[in-house]
């Protein structure tokens, strides 16, 4: 693959936007988006954020938008070190992870994977709208689902934008890309392993009208931190990010900003 981006290394991960360069803020805020999304649900957030302080960078994984031709990963091992290799430096600067359900998994998976490796871990660590790893989802329930309960399914929850639902050809490969995002959701050897709790605060945010997390099901993300973990909840259903964004990147803002050390160059 080759990068598109000035400052984005090969590799798996593909890095938006392009300005500014996130080598130049005190603090990265990457960003993972939920299955069947792409990084585009982030492309409005760097103008909550000072970008002197905080440089968002979302994350983009193939097989949307831009790496439409690159097919979906399906093994989710193989995805966390190949991100953990593709986003190479913002990695050992200091950084933060916001991830959006399914993206939660893969920002917790790539923090452990991190962790156990003894590479440097996220200032903290954001999910929002899924449970504890170690846990049954509701989302587990579709996984086998046709295209059409597939697609009514996404309907339900609110993860179709008004516009797809206009072009059938559109809500085909939404399907698509869903289903596989799910299979990678469902990996317990990548996303949902049981794994020991990371040295940085976990931060959940949930929906106030999501139908697919529980209060249990946030509250037991505690298990995965020894810094403190803090349930919020936003309004909205499960994809609130969509819905109320100034909410959330205030939200996150205000967590940033009061993070222990900040500013704090580590070797």
């Amino acid at each position: 693959m080759t990068a598109r981006a000035g400052y984005a290394p090969e590799g798996t991960a593909y890095l938006l936007p392009r300005q500014p360069d996130p080598g130049s803020a005190r603090i990265r805020l990457l960003c993972f988006h939920h299955a069947g999304g792409a990084a585009s649900a982030f492309s409005g957030w760097q103008r909550a954020f000072r970008a002197e302080d905080v440089v968002v960078v979302p994350v983009q994984l193939p097989g949307r938008e831009h790496l439409a031709d690159e097919p979906a990963h399906r093994d989710a091992a193989e995805l966390i070190a190949g991100l953990d290799a593709g986003l190479g430096p913002l990695l050992d600067l200091p950084h933060a992870f916001y991830g959006h359900s399914m993206g939660g998994l893969i920002a917790h998976a790539l923090a452990d994977h991190r962790h156990r490796g003894g590479a440097r871990t996220p200032e903290l660590l954001a999910v929002g709208a899924m449970s504890a790893p170690h846990l049954e989802r509701p989302v587990a329930a579709v996984r086998g689902a046709s295209d059409a309960e597939l697609v009514q399914w996404m309907i339900e929850v609110g993860g179709v934008p008004d516009l797809v639902l206009r072009y059938p050809e559109w809500l085909a490969k939404a399907a698509a890309l869903l289903r596989a995002d799910l299979l990678l959701g469902g990996d317990s050897a990548g996303l949902t392993r049981d794994s020991g709790p990371l040295p940085c605060p976990i931060h959940v945010l949930t929906g106030s009208r999501d139908p697919l997390l529980t209060p249990e099901g946030a509250a037991a993300w505690a298990r995965y931190t020894t810094a403190g973990c803090r349930v919020h909840e936003m309004p909205g259903g499960h994809f609130f990010t969509r819905e109320h964004s100034g909410a959330v990147t205030g939200l996150l803002s205000r967590l940033l900003a009061a993070r222990p050390g900040k500013g704090v160059e580590r070797p």
